[in-house]
Order: structure tokens, then sequence, then C-alpha cells
């Protein structure tokens, strides 16, 4: 070993979960060093300034690191691609800020239905809920409160996005049809916060955020933890997590830069490295006493992989509505199906988020469903009817969390440093297709009673013509009630290991069917509010965590 450092605790990812606890962590005083293979984005880095920036949004900034193929990634083998960046701020630095919440049904999916390896929350939505709040005033939120259809909450930084002329037409649909239907959270600024300006509409938010309007954790967390003293490695790639005598004892990284090895050690290990690199490295990290990676001896380290099950519904009406305006995530959603009605003839439900479109050249390759503008004499004329005509509606269904949808370990192919892939296997259930098939007729149903239609296509999971997106990584070592059902406990604690910790998306046992990233960030708050609490009896060998709930601040 060439070097090795001290610190209190260890965190491994700069993502959501990784900089809220650091983060939170730091605020108590505590010495946090955090670990991540990726670096700092800079504002002229995003395709923003791109001559070909909807193609570079393709290219070099694709979701699939398989395109990318830069040296921070890691290579993904299998069936399903799935969305990853690696970077200070992790994934989030290309999401477009969808902010909802869990509802409190989706704590309690077990007792529902129990349907292929479904298990209860070991909490409920009431314990989250301030975390939730303390998270939301971490990032500033935009919101309109009162939404009849979920628990009361705080009103946001900013005022919600307004609906434009692409949620005013789906709305006055749903109210035709009497479906409940709501402005969408979003974490971006409507109003200055923090040294970050308010959004300006520009439009792109999948090629991240120059402005830092989106409440991306490079903006938001970060430098208020850099200032707490915490200290990020960046470019620092964790090969092995090292346990000693049933504890962890830090973990060994190789600096991509320099191809050195060193080691950190620690008192207390938090792994945040999203739901494909968490249980990558927990299986790399085999030795002595743990043949089978760590935190394994259930067997459920990768198992239960979640992405949402997913609808594309384009849609393009006889007038402008210029989608291709301001924010790219759903201005408004209805939930009117949320909720599992036996009758229907699947488990779970969907929410249905009303989207805008993109810019010129995305609408000519045929949108989000492929309805490509025809080349030669037509194609002015399909692109004239179709360019600022169009919305897109999402049909995001809950999946089901099925064993064998699963990451493993791809030895045969590996990154920049000789580490093995992630294999990842994921196969849409059958109760997830005919909930999907059920959601699309009512979006074109709303579509219908919205007048004007002219044209209209599909994609998303569920079907033999268009691949199943792997976004929103979850479930793969989950939190639960027993070391037979669960990878941690209720604090994020492992079974196995008391002193680490998994805290990001791979920690959710369920998917809901909304965007996880407010909730697999307050559950990482929540991680470390425990720890803070805590951490004399964690390091004390203390195996399960006291079942006395946390404070509310």
């Amino acid at each position: 070993m060439a070097s090795y450092s001290e610190t209190d605790v260890l965190v491994i990812g700069a993502g959501a979960g990784g900089a809220a606890v650091s983060k939170r962590l730091s605020d108590a005083g505590i010495k946090v060093t955090c670990l991540e293979q990726g670096d700092w984005v800079h504002p002229l880095e995003h395709p923003h300034f791109h001559s070909e920036w909807e193609i570079e949004k393709r290219r070099g900034w694709s979701h699939d690191p398989n395109v990318r193929r830069l040296p921070e990634d890691y290579p993904t083998t299998g069936n399903t691609p799935p969305l990853m960046y690696n970077a200070v701020g992790g994934s989030a630095i290309i999401y477009a800020g969808a902010w909802p919440r869990f509802k409190p049904v989706d704590f309690r999916r077990g007792t529902e239905h129990g349907l292929e390896g479904t298990i209860d929350w070991p909490i409920s939505y009431e314990d989250l809920e301030p975390f939730y709040a303390i998270n939301d005033a971490e990032v500033g939120v935009a919101r309109r409160p009162g939404d009849p259809g979920n628990p009361a909450r705080l009103p946001g930084w900013g005022p919600a996005i307004p609906p434009g002329k692409v949620g005013n037409r789906l709305a006055r649909a749903f109210d035709t049809l009497g479906w409940h239907w709501w402005p969408a959270d979003h974490s971006i600024l409507t109003r200055p916060k923090d040294n970050r300006l308010a959004c300006n509409a520009c439009g792109p938010c999948l090629a991240g955020c120059p402005r830092h309007s989106i409440a991306t954790p490079d903006v938001t967390y970060w430098p208020k933890a850099l200032s707490n003293g915490v200290d990020l490695r960046t470019n620092a790639r964790v090969e092995r997590i090292n346990v000693d005598k049933g504890r962890a004892t830090g973990a060994t990284y190789i600096d991509r830069r320099t191809g050195q090895r060193s080691e950190v050690r620690a008192k207390i290990v938090v792994l945040s490295a999203n739901g494909v690199g968490t249980p990558r490295l927990l299986l790399m990290s085999g030795q002595a006493g743990y043949p089978d990676g760590l935190a394994n001896s259930s067997g459920l380290v990768g198992t239960h992989l979640m992405f949402h099950a997913w609808a594309f519904e384009d849609f393009w009406f006889d007038e402008p509505i210029e989608g291709y305006k301001a924010q790219e995530a759903a201005v408004l959603y209805s939930q009117e199906f949320y909720n599992s009605d036996p009758d229907r003839g699947f488990v779970n439900g969907f929410s249905i988020q009303v989207g805008r479109s993109s810019g010129a050249a995305h609408s000519a390759l045929g949108a989000n469903s492929g309805n490509l503008a025809p080349w030669g004499a037509s194609h002015r004329e399909f692109f004239n009817t179709h360019f600022g005509s169009h919305l897109l509606v999402y049909i995001q269904g809950e999946d089901l969390p099925i064993a064998t949808n699963r990451v493993t370990l791809d030895s045969t192919v590996t990154d920049s440093s000789g580490l093995p892939a992630a294999h990842v296997n994921y196969e849409l259930h059958e109760n997830d297709r005919r909930l999907l098939a059920y959601g699309r007729e009512r979006a074109r149903e709303a579509a219908a009673v919205a007048g004007g239609l002219i044209d209209s296509s599909s994609s998303g999971s569920g079907g033999d013509d268009f691949p199943q997106p792997g976004w929103h990584l979850m479930g793969t070592a989950r939190m639960g009630n027993t070391p037979e059902d669960s990878v941690t406990n209720k604090f994020n604690q492992t079974w196995d290991v008391p002193n680490l910790f998994i805290a990001d998306g791979s920690s959710l046992p369920t998917s809901a069917a909304v965007n996880p990233t407010s909730t697999l960030q307050a559950v990482a708050v929540r991680c470390a509010e425990y720890i803070k609490d805590n951490h004399a009896e964690i390091l004390g060998q203390k195996t399960t965590p006291r079942n006395d709930e946390l404070p509310a601040g």
C-alpha cells in the first residue's frame, strides 16, 4: 500500500446520497472523507454550449456509460444499460429535477399484496416526512402546496413552475374526465437561492443545468460540505471495502490519474454508489469471512433491481402548444390510478405525467417514440406540423421487485482500472406489462378528450418494439425488517457489518410510481442523523440500532 489516511466516516460516492450524508455529518463536526471516481463538471462542459447540443446529448452526454466510454465510467453488460453518470453530483447531473415524494401506501406494499418479493418498508411515510422536509429546505423546491391526493407539506422555496400550454391542454382533459391532477414539484429554483440562479426556462434540463438552477448535489450539498471541511477526493475509484474482525476498517482506492493505490481508514463507512455501483462494490469486496461479498449473508445483494415500468406516449395536436419552451421535466401529474385495484388485473399503480418536448433535432429524430420525420420531399411538411405541436405523456408504473432482476459481476469486461463490469439483468414482470397496457389506454383517452389530435406514437417498456429504459436504479441492497429479507435495517445499517451503512437508491425496498431522488435523499439524511446521534454505540460493536425513532430535527 503506497499510503493511507484516517477519518471518522468514509463516504463512497459523491452523488445524491453521499452528498447529503457528507454534509449532514460534517455539520456536527464529524471528520468525513468522500471518495468519488468521477470529477467536477464545469458549466461550460454541458452540451448547451455545443453547436450540436442535441446530438451531443446522445453522444458525449448519453445516459448510457457504454456510449460515453469516459475513463471515469465503468461498463455494464447484460440486457439493460442503466442511466448512470460518474461525477461530483452523481447521476443527478443529468436529471430533470422532478421532485415528488412517495405516498404513505408505498411503504406497505408487502402487507397490501406481497407479490414477487415485495416487502413492507421498515419505516413509514410519517417516519420519513421530517427528513423530506429537511432535504427540501437544503435543495430549494418549486411547489404549489395543497394537493388533496397527498399528505400536506410545507410551501416550497419558490412557486411551482407554470404548466404552460402543454400542461393546460391536458389539465382541461383531466378535468373533463374527472381525474385528479396537480402541478408537479421540482427541485428547480423559481427564485434565487445560495448563489444559484432562478431557472430561465432554457429547456434542455436532461443535459444538465449550467445555471445551477436545478438542485444537483454539486451545487446544493457539496459547497456547504466542503466549507465544513469534508475531504472530497475526486478521480478516486474504490476497488474494495476492507473489513477486519467483522467491522469495516475503510477502503482501498485507485487514483485514476496516477494508478496509485491508497487506503482510507475509517471508523464508519457509508456506501452511496447508486443501485448498480453499490452492489458491484459489495460483490467486489469479497474477502476472508465474506466469500460472497460484503453484507451478503442473505444472498440479496444485487437482487430485486427496479427501474420503474415506463410508457412514453407522444401526441401531436393541430395547433402550436410550444412544448419545446421551458423546463423539460413533467409539469403536472395525475395520480388517479396510483393505488392498487385488483379489478384492473394487476397490483400497484401508475402516475400519468405530462411533459414537454425538446429541440428541433429531437423532434426530427422521432421524439421519445421513434416517430421519425421522413427524409426527402415530405420532410418539411412533417416537421412543420409536428415541431411545436407536441407533448409527452409518461406512464410511470411501480415495477415489482423481482429477485432475478439483479446486478452481478462480469469479469470478462473491465473498467479503465481493470475492475469487473456490472452485469445487469432486467425483465419486466407480466403484472407490470398489464399495468402499462392499461396506463397507455388512459393516456390515449386523455389525449382524445383534449381534442385536435393529429398523430401519436408509443415507446417504453413492456413490448418487443421498444427497449426497457434503465432509469431510476433501486432495490439492490434494500432496507428491511429482518436479516433474511434485506441487506440493511431501518437505519441503513448493514446486518452483517455493523459500522457499514448503505444510503442511496439501492436502499429502497419498493419503487413507488414516482421519481425516487427526493425519497432516496431523505433516506440518506435520516441515515446521517442516526449516525450523528448514535456513533458511539455504532463504534461500540452494537449490531442493531435501538428501536426508538429519530427526533424530527
